[in-house]
């Protein structure tokens, strides 16, 4: 049992996101290691866990042990609509940020790397080796589904800020039974196994309080709270429903394996699955707005548009309006970069 205690000034700051895809990543790592909950996440396991390379499977064991225990990245890193942007937070961090986090877990493991002793140390050479791993486990397991996996979660956090609109804070932690029962000023959450906090209270102490919830979360949620974080982040599972995860984890369209076999395989490791078939969708299709060049990729408008705003911020896409039309097209750039990397395609 895990109690949460609010003074009356933190009700107000409770708060519900969704952390995006680093996060989604770390979190599916303990997912793929397990072999429970078969109905929701066995076929995404089976396709995607022998895809992991080895310091991506060292990484997992790591950050996300099957045993118990979790590195608190989400406080560290926040709410990252993309991978990149996580990614360059992570590195980014201070080492006074990275050594308390990567030092909660035990450091003696006859399974642990010798390398990830450098990482625990916050030594920049290896944190970027374990970012570049997370990278690597995101492309195979998470990018395949992300369109489908960000639609779930910001409809989940449509449905719970509703929920506070209309009945406050309390009508909000009441709708999350019986995973936590909500009974302001305090939240208990009855399964709750203590991995980092020890303690059966836990007071916010004016922090703000993020509820996040995610698709590979475990049945019980999980509280981080950092030593220097200055919010806690409760993440809690949004994906209880075998029929919602079918649909999740359902091997991509004819359409979109048509699109997959377009891709140079170049491309791919050049600019990640989704963003090079982003790219060769607006190369194919000229002229093709957001909801078009969505449903052309197999993904969601919001990832469609966030790859596409990359990719024109790279130089290699361009936006023109047509009315109230947005289109986008291929630069010369853009056009220089399939052509070099298009040998596969160009055989497809």
């Amino acid at each position: 049992m895990l109690r949460v205690h609010f003074a009356v000034e933190d009700l107000a700051r409770v708060q519900i996101t969704a952390l995006g895809p680093l996060a989604e990543t770390q979190l599916s790592l303990r997912t793929v290691q397990r072999r429970d909950r078969a109905a929701l996440s066995g076929g995404w396991r089976a396709h995607s866990g022998p895809r992991i390379s080895a310091d991506g499977r060292e990484t997992a064991r790591f950050l996300s042990s099957p045993a118990g225990g979790l590195v608190d990245l989400f406080t560290l890193v926040g709410a990252a609509g993309c991978m990149d942007e996580g990614i360059k937070r992570l590195v980014s961090a201070p080492q006074r940020r990275l050594r308390p986090e990567f030092s909660v877990l035990p450091r003696t493991s006859t399974r642990r790397a010798p390398w990830l002793a450098q990482v625990m140390d916050a030594d920049p050479r290896t944190v970027r080796r374990m970012a570049g791993a997370l990278q690597g486990c995101h492309r195979v397991a998470v990018d395949p589904y992300w369109g489908r996996i960000d639609q779930h979660l910001q409809g989940e956090v449509a449905r719970r800020g509703r929920l506070m609109v209309q009945g406050g804070v309390g009508q909000l932690l009441d709708s999350l039974r019986p995973m936590a029962v909500g009974k302001p000023p305090v939240l208990d959450i009855p399964a709750y196994r203590p991995l980092v906090h020890r303690e059966a209270n836990f007071h916010l102490a004016g922090r703000p309080l993020v509820l996040a919830p995610s698709v590979f979360c475990e049945p019980v949620p999980q509280l981080f709270a950092g030593p220097q974080a200055d919010t806690v982040v409760m993440v809690y599972p949004a994906l209880s429903n075998p029929v919602d995860a079918a649909a999740l984890w359902a091997l991509p369209s004819a359409h979109t394996r048509y699109a997959d076999a377009s891709v140079p395989p170049a491309l791919i490791a050049l600019l990640g699955r989704t963003r090079a078939i982003v790219l060769c969708v607006i190369a194919d299709h000229p002229a093709c707005t957001t909801t078009q060049l969505a449903q052309r990729a197999g993904t969601s408008p919001a990832s469609a548009s966030e790859h596409a705003t990359t990719l024109r911020g790279a130089g290699l896409t361009t936006l023109t309006r047509e009315r109230k039309a947005a289109l986008h097209t291929l630069t010369h750039l853009g056009l220089t970069l399939l052509n070099t990397n298009g040998s596969a395609r160009a055989s497809a």
